[in-house]
């Protein structure tokens, strides 16, 4: 693994905030406006996806039932409403099919059982006594009036084993009151209309809860019939005198509860879940001058019910999922990722076109939508978008920047996942096809390209979505359409955002590589030497970024430019001078003030050329800080106090950030010097060369860029290639033995 040529990075995250290297009011400004951005895209997506909420168009009013409608109601987006009719009438019937609760009354138990007791006691003790039976009629009338008929009394009298006899009903009426005998009010029939009912009775000291169907009630309607069923056993003399007096003494003691009956229901009612309707975006509810009729009301008020409540459940996670994708693209625009450091003005680009594009999606998501089928995210210019950041900036912020849209948009989309899939695709297909573009007029052959994608990407989409034959050729229709609308606002905007970015696209390097450009042909007339000297320096530094994967057009018109500082004061440099060299004139502080100065007029000219600040840069760093060898020995020379320090002899540029900044700086250095070479060979070159990396590494002059040791042996092949085809009527060929020695 190849060693750096400069200093290695600290280790640890980092965002596209680290690479703002934030330290004045101007990086702090920059973060504000990118919050603002956010704040903004949250807030476009948010009234986006909330508009029904935020202004609700939606009056049932406008609707009233059993009217004639003056509009058509169709509905926007798919809604679940709750179906009051519907989740009523299922109430309903939960609580008719509730069974009412019955109560056995223990006091009731108690009372008809000591009353039997009561009259057991007084007829044995009449016994006792002999009364006469016609006393005995009267004396019980007395005290039980119209408890038994005569004849009962009769045979009682005359029972042989009346004790035991009295025993078995005290036994049996027990039971039937412990079974408990129902009165069934005749004003709460409805409360019966499932035929079944709940006993609820305290038996051994816990509550029994039993169901009854009504035909097995015991009342005392039934209570014979009971008896009937329930005294086999019992001998058939005393049998009709046992149910007799059971029948006397019982009682009804089982009485419907109705407030535990009422809570029961309202348990059971509040059981029920709500009956859930839907309603499809696009379904018409109802037509105009149709009659409005009470189901189609009821869907009206539940849209507007629906419009008009802000659900912070959703509104919670869009929020959540800005935020997110906002923080992960600050670290996936890391300079580690997408090769290239951000400048300002590019992040703000990036973040009005954002804002841009999620506006016009929030817009046309709610007036317009292409037919049914087709994603909405068609009508959006995702490439276009890619194709100005991928020619602007570089194909791995196109890249990225599209997927961080695709994620922006999908609360708007709905998550609709097909319009999720085409802006990825598109805005890829855009990024890609424009990759290779040299010229202006490849933008065109792009665009049929990226119609043609567009339309195998849809056709996919249709093939997932199982849709007919038919939405086939308007699918086309739309792809064909976004396809060359995107080429044509790439092909129309790209100039104006090259003007306003100042960027350095390649095709605006290819403008500014055109040696016809005024400010090289007066270079040329005024300063031939220098001419010809970046001429040889751009073909070196072409050659070697070609050879390193850098920007080779960037590197040729950088050095194009490099030493426009010169035009001005051409004599002074040595290229331009034929025999006389003012230098011998000045001097020697006066003289490296002079040469110093080129660099700091060709930054003013290039600023005012309004040249790509890539280019300003490699004009400001071509010599680095690099000191001025021949005046500061002269300077050594002529001051025998030593008062000359090497700083006053230095240039004062910034050390070259970028490799091709670096490759310029070291074809400049290599074709000024090999002007003084004397019969070079290659294995000269090679040395000379390399000595010059060398200095320049030991120096510090390469330790802001990222060229590596294998980059550094690339570059100084390629300049003895290049050297070696300019002095190859003069080089003398090493032979085998100087090689191998």
């Amino acid at each position: 693994m190849p060693m750096k040529a400069c200093k290695k990075n600290n280790p640890g995250p980092q965002t596209l905030f680290s690479n703002l290297r934030i330290k004045n009011a101007s990086d702090r400004l920059t973060i504000i406006i990118l919050l603002i951005s956010l704040l903004l895209a949250l807030l476009i997506i948010l009234v986006s996806t909330q508009f029904g909420s935020l202004f609700t168009l939606v009056r049932s009013s406008d609707f009233p039932v059993g009217e004639v409608a003056e509009k058509d109601f169709v509905v926007e987006r798919d809604i679940l409403y709750t179906d009051e009719k519907a989740t009523l009438i299922k109430k309903e019937a939960a609580e008719k099919l509730v069974h009412p609760v019955f109560r056995v009354n223990e006091e009731l138990i108690r009372h008809s059982l000591a009353r039997f007791d009561e009259f057991q006691e007084s007829f044995i003790q009449l016994l006792q006594e002999e009364t006469p039976l016609d006393t005995i009629y009267l004396k019980i009338q007395l005290t039980f009036p119209g408890i038994l008929e005569n004849r009962d009394l009769d045979e009682l009298y005359s029972f042989p084993l009346l004790e035991n006899l009295f025993s078995q009903v005290r036994l049996l009426l027990e039971e039937v009151l412990q079974i408990g005998i129902i009165n069934l009010p005749e004003q709460t029939q409805e409360l019966f209309s499932a035929g079944v009912i709940n006993v609820w009775r305290w038996r051994g000291g816990r509550l029994e809860k039993e169901e009854y169907s009504l035909n097995d009630v015991l009342t005392l309607r039934s209570i014979t019939d009971w008896l009937e069923k329930n005294m086999d056993e019992y001998p058939e003399e005393s049998a009709e005198l046992i149910r007799s007096l059971v029948e006397a003494f019982a009682v009804e003691n089982g009485f419907i509860d109705l407030e535990q009956t009422q809570k029961q229901k309202l348990r059971a009612a509040d059981k029920i879940e709500p009956v859930m309707a839907k309603l499809v975006e696009g379904q018409n509810i109802i037509r105009k001058g149709d009659i409005v009729k009470e189901e189609a009301a009821a869907q009206i008020k539940a849209v507007g019910d629906y419009s008009a409540n802000i659900n912070l459940i959703s509104i919670s996670g869009t929020v959540l999922l800005i935020l997110i994708v906002f923080t992960f693209s600050l670290y996936i625009l890391d300079k580690r990722i997408i090769k290239i450091q951000i400048k300002r003005n590019e992040i703000f680009f990036l973040a009005l076109a954002a804002l841009f594009y999620l506006l016009y999606s929030a817009v046309l998501s709610k007036f317009f939508n292409p037919i049914e089928g087709v994603p909405f995210s068609v009508i959006l210019p995702t490439a276009a978008l890619s194709i100005l950041v991928t020619l602007s900036i570089s194909a791995n912020v196109g890249f990225i920047f599209t997927f961080i849209l695709s994620l922006f948009l999908l609360p708007i989309i709905k998550l609709d996942i097909h319009s999720f899939l085409f802006v990825i695709l598109t805005g890829i297909a855009g990024t890609a096809v424009v990759i290779n573009a040299e010229k202006r007029i490849d933008l065109i052959r792009a665009g049929f390209f990226l119609c043609l994608i567009n339309c195998l990407i849809l056709l996919a989409l249709g093939f997932l979505g199982n849709y007919q034959n038919r939405w086939l050729l308007p699918a086309f229709g739309w792809g064909l359409l976004n396809g060359f609308l995107s080429s044509l606002i790439g092909l129309g905007f790209l100039p104006v955002l090259e003007h306003l970015l100042n960027a350095s696209t390649r095709f605006r390097l290819r403008e500014l590589a055109d040696t016809n450009a005024p400010i090289l042909k007066r270079m040329l007339t005024l300063a031939p030497g220098t001419y010809s000297h970046s001429i040889s320096v751009a073909n070196l530094a072409e050659s070697a970024c070609n050879e390193i994967n850098a920007n080779a057009l960037l590197a040729r018109v950088g050095a194009y430019y490099h030493d426009i500082g010169k035009i001005d004061q051409a004599e002074y440099f040595i290229e331009n001078q034929k025999s006389y060299n003012k230098h011998d004139e000045l001097k020697p502080s006066l003289s490296v003030a002079v040469i110093k100065s080129h660099v700091k007029i060709g930054i003013e000219k290039a600023k005012e050329l309004a040249l790509p600040p890539d280019v300003i840069d490699i004009v400001a760093q071509h010599h680095g800080g690099g000191i001025i060898k021949y005046f500061y020995q002269r300077a050594l020379e002529n001051d025998k106090k030593a008062n000359v320090t090497s700083e006053d002899y230095s240039y004062p540029g910034k050390r070259p950030r970028s490799k091709e900044a670096a490759v310029v700086l070291l074809a400049d250095t290599a074709e000024a010097a090999s002007r003084v070479l004397k019969k070079p060979t290659i294995a000269k070159l090679e040395k000379f060369v390399w000595n010059i990396i060398m200095e320049k590494i030991t120096s510090n002059e390469l330790s802001d860029c990222n060229l590596t040791l294998k980059d550094l042996e690339d570059i100084k092949k390629s300049f003895v290639q290049i050297l070696g085809g300019y002095f190859h009527s003069r080089i003398e060929y090493p032979r085998v033995k100087e090689e191998t020695h």
